[in-house]
């Protein structure tokens, strides 16, 4: 993990991932601190019943970006990557916006 990311975003918090998410944000190469990057700074939209999606748009990211500073540029990349939330706050899927 970034020395950003410690002791900040997602800090002292055990993001519950789904069998179904922890699979997949592995199989995506989607890391746990983009994870919680888009938890804590990613806009959210309903997406079906109990369900949310957290993605970042341009001004979450720059909010992300500016609380990252000159690490930033490592995580562009991740730009495009979503997660959909169960009410529930578990994790259930990470994605990549297409």
């Amino acid at each position: 993990m970034s020395a950003a990311l410690q002791g900040g975003c997602g800090a002292g918090r055990s993001t519950r991932l789904s069998r179904h998410a922890d699979h997949r944000s592995r199989e995506r190469s989607i890391p746990a601190s983009v994870i919680d990057a888009l938890l804590d700074f990613g806009d959210r939209a309903r997406s079906g019943t109990g369900a949310e999606t957290c993605y970042f748009t341009k001004r979450s990211w720059k909010k992300f970006a500016t609380y990252l500073g000159r690490e930033a540029r490592h995580f562009e990349r991740y730009r495009a990557a979503y997660a959909i939330v169960a009410d529930d706050g578990e994790v259930i899927t990470t994605c990549w916006r297409q």
